[in-house]
């Protein structure tokens, strides 16, 4: 997520680093087994870019953050005792996983760029939207079910969302460093400064009508209509190093976004008994690029949960 939850530790790592080469076309036609990178037609002429690797399900689902492309995914900037690969390319050695960019969402590039590689859409969106394009994507891609969704940052309400309005599509949910739905709630008189920091773009593209813009409240109000969480497996990541803060904002509004951000946390392990919470220490909110072999191994945790749980199709 941008400025708050974006670090300039994320920023160098990212700029000048390309994805690892994948071969680009129309996705197979079962989804079962290519890699593939392209765009996929969701109809009423819009496209989404999509990168799909390796094969075996149940199928993992990674959800970006917001204003990110799926680029963090298939980025390491480990350090020692962390390792790489980063997390696509890691889940792709035994099982199918794919991730997306939703429109709007910024490449970091050197400079940043807005992602050309999905269809403009009208701005603000609302998590609905998001679910239904994912949705769209998943099926015009011949993507296999079931689904394992890891959703970073406010990704994890996306994600949490797709879970309440498909079910039975979904076997379990991993949470990293996600955005939970009692924030805005929790910042009380502070959320209105808060979410106008979250929803500011970069100076570059404070003119742009195609970059990313989620209506937050909006999209909480349709989690909190939607039928109630599944009960499916879920993990939840947590950091422990505090968020860049910018320097146009007061540091009593940095610290209560730390005291919230933690307590909010235990909200989202409280959506099912006995969910692992897991602290990456040391990490940032990016702990999928810092510490990209926490995030894979909680991935097969919650695999390894959802198959003894009964929940595994062949």
């Amino acid at each position: 997520m941008h400025r708050f939850l974006l670090t300039a530790g994320l920023l160098l790592a990212l700029v000048g680093c390309g994805a690892e080469s994948v071969n680009s076309g129309r996705p197979p036609a079962s989804g079962a087994a290519g890699d593939f990178n392209g765009p996929v037609e969701i109809g009423n002429g819009r496209h989404l870019y999509l990168e799909c690797r390796g094969k075996g399900g149940p199928t993992v689902i990674l959800e970006s953050g917001y204003h990110d492309s799926s680029d963090p995914w298939t980025e390491s900037d480990a350090t020692a005792p962390a390792v790489g690969p980063a997390v696509l390319p890691s889940i792709a050695g035994d099982h199918r996983v794919c991730a997306y960019d939703r429109p709007g969402a910024l490449r970091y590039s050197n400079p940043p760029s807005i992602s050309d590689r999905s269809s403009p859409v009208p701005m603000p969106r609302t998590a609905r939207d998001v679910v239904g394009d994912l949705h769209a994507l998943l099926a015009a891609a011949h993507v296999p079910g079931p689904y394992v969704l890891v959703g970073h940052s406010l990704g994890g309400l996306f994600a949490r969302l797709y879970a309440q309005t498909y079910p039975d599509q979904v076997r379990a949910v991993v949470f990293v460093d996600a955005f939970p739905v009692e924030i805005p709630r929790l910042m009380g008189s502070d959320w209105p400064a808060y979410r106008q920091a979250l929803d500011g773009p970069l100076p570059q593209f404070a003119n742009s009508s195609s970059f990313e813009i989620v209506d937050i409240d909006k999209s909480a109000a349709e989690i909190a209509a939607a039928p109630a969480f599944p009960p499916i497996p879920t993990i939840v990541l947590t950091k422990t190093e505090p968020f860049a803060i910018p320097p146009t904002v007061p540091a009593a509004l940095g610290a209560k976004l730390e005291q919230v951000w933690q307590e909010a946390a235990t909200d989202l392990v409280a959506l099912r008994p006995q969910t692992p919470h897991i602290f990456a220490t040391g990490s940032d909110h990016y702990i999928q690029v810092h510490q990209p072999d926490l995030v894979v191994a909680g991935v097969r945790l919650i695999m390894q949960r959802a198959a003894r749980e009964g929940f595994s199709r062949p």
